[in-house]
């Protein structure tokens, strides 16, 4: 067992590489060592690991597989390790965060300082994550927990235990004395006509937001919204919101981040995702995921995310 770890551990870097004389001068041993590992992994597995090309060698799609487990195993095996060892000394154990930027800016500052208190001894790194790439980097332990709003796709969510946290709606947006308000009557909608006679400013990271103010938008009156603006920083379109007579679509967390925001009630359809934290099914039962699980659902059952 440990023969085959150790096999894939090379594996890894050589792939990394993309040659065995360069994997061989990081990790000091020979190239004989590595080519050994590498034909001693083809004869377990009975298919070929590695193919050459013009610049050095590259996995097979098979090889891929064996790359992903390799990554996952390690990533595994290094939460066993840090569970096992009791050193002062050791490095404290890390908790790897993948979230976008709605997470990222409203969701979990509020979630860290409430895990930091019960688990001191976690390191958090918080990355940013695109969600396409970060369920391979959470399938191959580049990430340890993925916050997201996109359904999971079966093909993509192979062994990702995906935890639903609360549904999310998306909502008209505008700051607090924005000159639509004024049209506003207690318990009624508006027409979603008026919303044309307002430049809009679309937070361009996810298409959905812009999609789902143009469909909806269209839908009901039959003209497309006038779009001012086209952002991919959160941040920013927040900023320009809140100066502006503009308005948005934003999901009901998004506004949440600003106390200068309204939802404003108008006659829309609006977008419902389910938000999720998604992990590795082998890790459900480490102690600080179950933590984070714990306190996402009290932070969304007592908070007002819609």
């Amino acid at each position: 067992m440990l023969d085959i770890v150790t096999h894939l551990f090379r594996l890894q870097a050589i792939v990394e590489e993309s040659s065995l004389r360069r994997a061989a001068a990081r990790l000091n041993v020979t190239q004989s060592a590595l080519s050994r590992s590498l034909a001693q992994l083809e004869a377990y597995f009975g298919r070929p690991i590695l193919e050459r090309h013009a610049r050095g060698v590259r996995p097979t799609p098979f090889g891929e597989r064996v790359l992903s487990e390799s990554l996952r195993l390690q990533r595994q095996w290094t939460i066993s390790e840090q569970s096992l060892l009791v050193n002062e000394a050791q490095e404290k154990p890390v908790l790897r965060v993948g979230a976008g930027p709605v997470w990222r800016a409203v969701v979990l500052p509020e979630l860290v300082i409430s895990m930091h208190q019960a688990f001191p001894d976690i390191r958090f790194e918080l990355q940013n994550s695109r969600y396409s790439q970060s369920l391979s980097d959470l399938r191959e332990g580049r990430l340890d927990v993925l916050f997201t709003g996109q359904p999971p796709v079966e093909s993509a969510a192979r062994r990702l235990v995906f935890h639903p946290l609360a549904e999310v709606v998306d909502n008209v947006v505008a700051r607090c004395d924005h000159p639509i308000f004024d049209q506003v009557t207690e318990g009624e909608l508006l027409p979603a006509d008026v919303l044309l006679d307002y430049s809009w400013v679309i937070y361009s990271e996810m298409p959905t937001y812009g999609e789902t103010a143009r469909n909806a938008l269209f839908e009901k009156t039959g003209a497309e919204p006038t779009i001012a603006v086209s952002c991919e920083s959160l941040v920013s379109v927040l900023t320009i919101l809140q100066g502006g007579d503009f308005i948005s679509v934003l999901p009901g967390i998004a506004a949440r981040g600003s106390s200068r925001l309204r939802n404003v009630p108008v006659d829309l359809r609006s977008r419902t995702s389910t938000a999720s934290l998604a992990y590795r099914e082998e890790m459900q039962d480490w102690e600080p995921l179950q933590g984070l699980i714990a306190h996402a659902d009290a932070l969304f059952r007592d908070g007002e995310w819609m």
